[in-house]
């Protein structure tokens, strides 16, 4: 069953900065501010910054978002045109015009998708480099240029939602760009401490990539955001019936959510492809990559949470079951070594802190770590070129993920993660 085309066609003035290029965005916030524009509660264009100095090409260019869903009990899909999207700047190709952005008069939000590895202070980042290297840098960077074009007006501050998987994810950005904002100037920082606003948020939407020119996910989303009035006022999607969510405490959907959702999309990252899956959806449907996933769940992160955890945990496995959804493990596992430390450790320190263990979580630490020493060949999908230092505050997490990485080479990867399943 085909859902309505919608479509706009009129330039808006820009009040949104985006930073970041990638699908997850394009299909969750830009098709979220789509909406609000079209039932009028929002007039809101969008600019989108290409913040890495990879060699891919961002665009401008209307795209489609086709979402798969059930309702009913059968299946939909909904398709929207999307063209929010004002103008794309490469920050490492343009930073000057980058810059001339931060000055716009109607600029008022900035949404953000760095990864978890985005959102750190680097003290050896320089925000007057042209550009910095690190986000909160880059940030520090372009609200220095605006608040020197406005002379520090208070009225010209920007809210930020960041939709980044740290936990206090606004209050750690906000963080980053005051230490960067203090080495350029200290009355530059006491306007970024006042004026601006950071949320904390979190966000939830399976966005597998791109089909052609379209970019496809799921019909399910939420964005739930620790707002104010301000917020309410300047962004108020709610109002268009919108998955929305102003809430007193993020926390509660922040760990349940990183836990049952991301956690194990990590975990059959680093899993599933030893047994041959290449998608979620061929995760959950494999014997043994199956089995680990529902044991994962149940045995070791579910307990960790709150009473009402199973329901979400058995919506989170339907989702990813969605056959219409072709997430590929290969791109879930991009800074998977960073992703393990945010959404799995967790699991596992208070797993010990309980008197019990978590082998299952343990067993994708090792499976990432031989991956990134290359023992399972180039097909093996992770991706990240950090170290995993924080193995060196936790000596059990480190003789643990040790004995498991015997294991496998021992007995290979399939034998020993079935011995650590029974």
């Amino acid at each position: 069953m085909e859902g309505s085309l919608v479509i706009e066609g009129q330039l808006r003035p820009v009040r949104v900065l985006q930073i970041g290029a990638g699908n997850f965005l394009r299909a969750f916030a830009d098709w979220m501010i789509q909406k609000g524009n079209a039932s009028g509660v929002l007039d809101h264009g969008v600019v989108v910054f290409k913040v890495t100095s990879s060699p891919s090409v961002v665009s401008a260019e209307p795209f489609r978002v086709v979402l798969d869903g059930v309702r009913d009990g059968e299946p939909f899909t909904e398709i929207t045109e999307v063209d929010v999207i004002q103008e794309a700047v490469d920050a490492y190709a343009d930073w000057e015009r980058c810059l001339a952005v931060m000055r716009g008069p109607d600029l008022r939000l900035v949404v953000s998708n760095t990864t978890e590895a985005g959102i750190v202070y680097d003290q050896g980042d320089d925000p007057r480099a042209t550009p910095p290297e690190t986000f909160p840098a880059k940030m520090a960077a372009l609200l220095f240029e605006r608040w020197r074009h406005y002379g520090g007006d208070p009225e010209r501050g920007l809210l930020f939602l960041p939709c980044e998987l740290t936990e206090n994810n606004g209050q750690v950005l906000r963080s980053a760009v005051l230490r960067h904002a203090s080495a350029l100037d200290p009355a530059f920082a006491s306007w970024v401490g006042t004026a601006c606003r950071f949320y904390d948020t979190i966000v939830d939407r399976i966005v597998p990539g791109r089909d052609g020119s379209d970019i496809r996910g799921e019909s399910y989303a939420l964005w739930a955001v620790e707002g104010d009035t301000v917020l309410r006022e300047e962004f108020p999607l709610d109002r268009a019936g919108l998955p929305f969510a102003f809430v007193p405490d993020i926390g509660v959907f922040r760990e349940k959510k990183v836990r049952i959702l991301n956690g194990s999309h990590t975990a059959l990252a680093a899993v599933g492809p030893l047994l041959g899956c290449t998608t979620v959806s061929g995760a959950v449907r494999h014997p043994i990559a199956g089995e680990y996933l529902r044991r994962l769940l149940d045995t070791e992160v579910l307990p960790t949470l709150p009473a009402d955890a199973p329901a979400f945990a058995a919506a989170t496995v339907e989702r990813f079951g969605n056959p219409a959804l072709e997430h590929r493990l290969a791109d879930i596992a991009l800074n998977a070594l960073s992703k393990w430390h945010t959404r799995n450790l967790p699991v596992v320190l208070d797993r010990w802190e309980a008197g019990e263990t978590a082998p299952l979580t343990v067993f994708a630490l090792a499976c990432l770590l031989l991956g990134q020493e290359g023992e399972f060949g180039d097909g093996y999908p992770v991706r990240d070129s950090s170290e995993p230092s924080f193995l060196a505050g936790h000596p059990r997490l480190a003789a643990e993920v040790a004995g498991h990485m015997r294991a496998i080479r021992e007995a290979g990867p399939v034998a020993a993660l079935e011995k650590v399943i029974r």
